[in-house]
């Protein structure tokens, strides 16, 4: 690439990163373990956790042990909470200070049915005032940098995001994330990159830009509307080192991915990472969602993720892993990847 390399430190308010790569937070995937591998071999400058329950850290002990858990091997770390409630978001927002969190984040983009009915996630778009008062009572609350991750509006017919980040920034939030799609809209529509240029110019706080970025070409064409920093997603389930990739070819550089084995020992780390925090029993079945992104592209995927769904324990997940994962294995094949799994998040 010609163009100056855009990825560079970043400092914001009370928090200085080594770069402006932003791990996104994904329901159900992004935990300790999947940001220890996306520190590992990608070291994005902020990572995030899965979306967490407000009233959950508040009421459920067990959630509070895996959604709060961190490590001193991991980067800085975004906690993203949601919920509808000021008392709940404000309390949340202390506890995760309390727990070491580098940021918080309030979720207002997620479409989920469940967060939805709840009257948060995306549906706090359709209610700017309410939106403004949730932030205002975290920041009373923490100390933290603050942000909001938002979309472009409710439903086609109000793309407000320009009026939710105006909001936001007047209560006082240090940043925004803006996903490039209204609420209505699943990952299959384009990414809006006018949409975001143009709440990139309607405020003062910086804008972080998150949609369809998966390698150095794409982040080039999110950062040419003006944002400070991008966000990355399902580009980083099965693929930890995209971040390292986004980098490299930012700079001008060849990235070189990790070959099979090096993936399969990576799987394997995935699954080790996981029974260490939610148990054996759990962290296979997590595994067996994982493997679709794991395999995703190679010839024989179908069939990986088939077999996959049979591991009982971790002797066969390493043996079908070592078996599918090898030296001479069949490389990329395009055509099967059609089972690519999907990630809950705003």
């Amino acid at each position: 690439m010609t163009s100056a390399n855009p990825v560079r430190p970043w400092c914001l308010p009370g928090l200085a990163l080594a770069n402006n790569l932003v791990q996104a937070p994904l329901a159900g995937f992004s935990s300790l373990p999947f940001r220890l591998l996306a520190w590992r071999y990608g070291r994005p400058g902020l990572l995030a956790t899965e979306m967490i329950s407000a009233n959950a850290l508040r009421q459920n002990p067990r959630a509070q042990a895996e959604y709060l858990a961190t490590s001193p091997e991991e980067g800085p770390v975004l906690f993203q909470v949601w919920g509808a409630e000021a008392e709940a978001l404000g309390l949340a927002a202390a506890l995760v200070e309390e727990h070491g969190a580098a940021a918080v984040d309030l979720n207002c983009g997620c479409p989920v049915r469940k967060v939805r009915a709840a009257g948060a996630g995306s549906r706090l778009l359709e209610n700017p005032p309410l939106l403004g008062q949730l932030v205002r009572e975290m920041r009373r609350r923490t100390r933290l940098p603050l942000s909001v991750k938002i979309r472009l509006g409710p439903g086609p017919g109000r793309l407000n995001a320009v009026e939710v980040a105006r909001v936001a920034e007047a209560e006082g939030v240090d940043w925004l994330t803006l996903h490039g799609r209204h609420a209505g809209e699943s990952y299959g529509a384009p990414c809006r990159y006018d949409e975001i240029a143009k709440v990139v110019a309607a405020v003062r706080v910086p804008v972080v830009g998150n949609g369809d970025v998966r390698d150095g070409e794409s982040a080039q064409r999110m950062f040419a509307t003006g944002v400070a920093g991008v966000m990355l997603g399902r580009a980083a389930m099965g693929a930890p080192w995209v971040f390292a990739k986004v980098r490299a070819e930012c700079a001008g550089e060849r990235f070189v991915p990790p070959d099979l084995p090096a993936i399969g020992r990576i799987i394997m780390e995935h699954h080790d990472l996981l029974a260490q925090l939610l148990g054996s029993e759990r962290a296979i079945r997590h595994c067996r969602k994982l493997g679709a992104f794991y395999s995703r592209g190679f010839s024989g995927a179908r069939e990986f993720r088939g077999r996959l769904s049979f591991c009982r324990d971790r002797a066969g997940l390493a043996g079908l892993v070592g078996e599918y994962f090898r030296d001479g294995a069949p490389l990329v094949n395009p055509q099967d990847n059609s089972r690519e799994g999907r990630a809950g998040g705003g």
